[in-house]
């Protein structure tokens, strides 16, 4: 209320005169004499006067006021939309985090609402967002943003955001074979044979229907488990090999021997 009172008086203050004073009022006091009031007895217009930032694409104002309705019009029929407009401003502010919970949050509240498929997808496009587009670095954002889509294909297949879902996915699909095919390189250059095999085989694993990694991925599995079995053989205590400690080297070197068949067809 106090606040209200300054705006009120401060504007009132200054109408009618003239000189660098008026000049000054203008410049500091110009946003708040502008600024519409809530209508604590009208939702829809309030609605109405907190999205008008968001609708002029003045996404940080429009948080805070879309913020200010939802708080003062919590069970009005439009606080749903007022969350998604939240939502939406953090996307437009680049805050794909923020987005991303705020997003989450809504689905979670409003599981059944006509929006809450675009909510997924849009929660997805955020994580997206924030995922680097180069597979050396840790692609966990990645891996959740194709989750999410993969959650609207086999929970939503007739949602128009399926389509669009299912090419994201194999976006997302491909940068996370990437990804694993580039730590497998990395490993088998420095002969860590072990943590060699085992990324190349889960590159086969969760991703054959990448046939250009696949010839790779089975030669320098195979390869790399023959390294394995050679050690094992060496030296069967050995503590290094990180992935294979329940198999015996003869186990290992048949794994490396099934690989192999299946290269040749």
């Amino acid at each position: 209320m106090a606040l209200v009172f300054f705006r009120r008086l401060f504007c009132r203050s200054f109408v009618g005169r003239k000189g660098p004073l008026l000049i000054l009022a203008v410049a500091l006091a110009g946003a708040s004499c502008s600024e519409k009031e809530f209508d604590p007895n009208d939702a829809q217009k309030s609605f109405g006067i907190a999205k008008e930032p968001y609708d002029a694409g003045h996404f940080e104002d429009a948080s805070k006021r879309l913020g200010e309705f939802k708080a003062r019009f919590p069970y009005s029929q439009f606080a749903a939309e007022a969350e998604l407009m939240i939502a939406e401003c953090q996307f437009h502010l680049d805050r794909f985090q923020e987005a991303a919970t705020d997003f989450d949050t809504f689905v979670k509240l409003h599981p059944k609402h006509p929006k809450a498929d675009y909510a997924k997808f849009r929660s997805a496009e955020s994580y997206w967002e924030d995922s680097p587009d180069v597979v050396t670095r840790e692609q966990e954002y990645t891996e959740m943003a194709v989750n999410k889509w993969e959650e609207i294909v086999k929970n939503s297949p007739k949602s128009e955001y399926a389509a669009k879902s299912q090419e994201m996915i194999r976006k997302g699909r491909r940068r996370l074979a990437e990804s694993i095919q580039f730590v497998a390189q990395f490993y088998c250059k420095r002969e860590i044979w072990h943590s060699c095999a085992y990324r190349y085989q889960e590159l086969l694993d969760k991703y054959a229907d990448m046939k250009d990694m696949a010839n790779e991925a089975l030669e320098m599995a195979s390869t790399a488990l023959e390294h394995v079995a050679d050690a094992k053989e060496k030296d069967p205590a050995s503590d290094k090999n990180l992935y294979h400690r329940s198999m015996t080297a003869a186990q290992i070197r048949e794994k490396a021997v099934n690989l192999r068949r299946i290269l040749k067809g």
